[in-house]
Order: C-alpha cells, then sequence, then structure tokens
C-alpha cells in the first residue's frame, strides 16, 4: 500500500517520530539495574499520550537473548533490570494512524560492548544508503556485512518492514542478511522500520511458550459468546488492527486476569485475534542488541525518529 506523502500526512509522521524519539531520549537516561519493567512500560506509554500520541503498540522491553515481543505481564510486578543485562526498549507511536516505530539497546555489560557498537553501526550505514529504488537485499548486505566484521551474525528471521496506516507490518520485508531472493526495493510515498537484530549466537530466532502482545486478526466475528463479543468490540474499537496486550484490556474490560487471558486464549483458537509469542534467540546463553529507526521516502529521506537523521545521511 502506497501513502500518498500530502504534507498532512508528512506532518503527522513527524509527530508521530518527534514523540518516539523523546520517549527513547527519555527512556535511555531512565534505565538502571533496579528500574521495575511494568512501571517502565507503563511510564513510557503514558508520556506518548501525554505529548499527543497514541502506542502504536504495547513497549518492547526484551532482556539478553529475548529478542522481541516481550512486553510486561500484570503479575510479573517484582520484574527489574540487573546488572549485567542488555535491554533492548522497542516504541511504536503513532498519530492519526500513522506510525514511527524506534528501538534502543542499553547495556549494563561492559563485556558486550562491541556487540552494541556493530549493531549500532548496522543501522547507521544501513540508513546512509537508503533511497528509492534501493533493494532492500542492499541493505542485509550491509547489517550482515558489519556484524560478522564484529564477530557477530545478524538474526536471519527478523528484518526492518514497510508500515502503513494502522498497520506495523504493511507487506515488505527488508532483511538482516543479504537475502538474494529478495528483490523488493524501497519505493517514494512510503514507511519503512530499518532494525538490525545481532547477536553473538546462533544468528536466529524461536518463538518462546510466553505470549504477551496480541493484534485482531478478523474484522467479523460470529459464534462468540457474550464476554467474547464484548472484549473484540473494546478491541475493534481501541486498536483496530494494531497490536495489544493484557495491560492495556486489565482495566477497561473488567475482568480478572485469568478470566481475561482464559478469553484471549479462546479468541486465539477461534482465529479472531492472533498471537505474537516472545523471540528468543536459539542460543540461550546468548546476546542480542537492536537499533531501529522509521524513514519516510520521498524525494528524499526523513529520518523521523531521529532528529540526526540529516547527519546520519551523510555518511
Amino acid at each position: 500500500m502506497c501513502i500518498v506523502m500530502d504534507e498532512e500526512v508528512v506532518k503527522k509522521y513527524l509527530k508521530a517520530g518527534e514523540i518516539a524519539w523523546r520517549v527513547k531520549y527519555f527512556i535511555s537516561s531512565y534505565l538502571r539495574p533496579g528500574v521495575k519493567l511494568l512501571k517502565l512500560a507503563d511510564i513510557a506509554e503514558a508520556m506518548i499520550k501525554e505529548l499527543g500520541g497514541q502506542p502504536a503498540f504495547p513497549l518492547n522491553i526484551s532482556i539478553n537473548s529475548i529478542a522481541a515481543h516481550k512486553t510486561p505481564l500484570l503479575d510479573e510486578v517484582g520484574t527489574i533490570v540487573e546488572n549485567g543485562d542488555v535491554v533492548k526498549v522497542d516504541i511504536g507511536v503513532h498519530v492519526d494512524g500513522y506510525i514511527a516505530d524506534t528501538a534502543v539497546t542499553v547495556s549494563f555489560n561492559d563485556k558486550l560492548d562491541l556487540l552494541i557498537e556493530s549493531a549500532k553501526e548496522a543501522l547507521e550505514k544501513s540508513l546512509s544508503i537508503i533511497g528509492s529504488g534501493v533493494r532492500f537485499s542492499s541493505i542485509g548486505s550491509v547489517i550482515e556485512e558489519t556484524a560478522r566484521r564484529y564477530g557477530f551474525k545478524s538474526i536471519r528471521n527478523l528484518g526492518g518492514h514497510s508500515l502503513g496506516r494502522y498497520l506495523i507490518h504493511a507487506g515488505d520485508v527488508i532483511p538482516n542478511y543479504n537475502d538474494v531472493f529478495q528483490l523488493g526495493k524501497f519505493k517514494s510515498g512510503k514507511a519503512y522500520a530499518i532494525e538490525p537484530f545481532i547477536s553473538n549466537g546462533k544468528g536466529y530466532v524461536v518463538e518462546s511458550n510466553e505470549v504477551g502482545i496480541y493484534a485482531l486478526a478478523k474484522t467479523k466475528f460470529k459464534k462468540l459468546t457474550t464476554q467474547e463479543t464484548q472484549l473484540v468490540n473494546q478491541i475493534a474499537d481501541r486498536f483496530k488492527t494494531l497490536p495489544f496486550c493484557e495491560r492495556w484490556l486489565a482495566h477497561e474490560a473488567g475482568l480478572p486476569i485469568n478470566t481475561l487471558r482464559t478469553t484471549l486464549n479462546s479468541l486465539v483458537l477461534k482465529n479472531i485475534i492472533m498471537k505474537y509469542p516472545v523471540l528468543q534467540e536459539a542460543l540461550s546463553t546468548s546476546y542480542v542488541a537492536q537499533f531501529e529507526e522509521t524513514v519516510l521516502i520521498r524525494d528524499d529521506v526523513l529520518i523521523i525518529t531521529n532528529p540526526k537523521g540529516s547527519e546520519l545521511r551523510s555518511l
């Protein structure tokens, strides 16, 4: 889907990007050992709203070997950041459905400085070559080569993606390795999230049994219980096709946590909602680093989640 980049659309993207950058900046300075993950998620998501946006997905806080899709559960009140952790925070903001997606890695482990540096450099070099007509595989090649030069691996089954209105994943996939079968190209009038994932493990992720994030899969509902119908209507009204989590539903749905989880699982089985299992590096003792920015492709390239984006383009 190609978004017409008229002035109003660009303004909404820029506002979403500025909010995402402000939240990312706050998180980078706020994070430290002892911080409770649930508190961090609540603060960051409230900050997004206070600045005039809405969360595009639940705040992801993925630690060490966990790469993505981890958001604090309601009963994880005591889970904290520990000394030695590598913490990836993925932030999504939308303004009227136009999404800015960005991520930062904050490390409390000096032994992994090179891993963090490799992911940051991979993103910067990727951003420096993006433009209309550039192949997605060219970005993958830069990411893979950067990781290899540092002695690490890019994660092959995670990658960047195009963004649509109210759509986190709008169809295009930007690989984190030189995928010769990926023939797609960046197109003017579209938004993309570029996100290198680099690990000192096996270089691919597997699904865990934990699920905390969901999204509506269907807009027509049949043969649901009264409780399921009420919950689905709340989901459709509040989140449309964007991901959501149990934390966001708990107060409004007025359901005990176990009942809420049972209802969500039932809706998954009925293919009404889809789940996003927590993704973990295949080597559970490894570490993953991630950085991410959102770009708008026009005659120029706007890196909307980085106020120094123009400097990155000149690298």
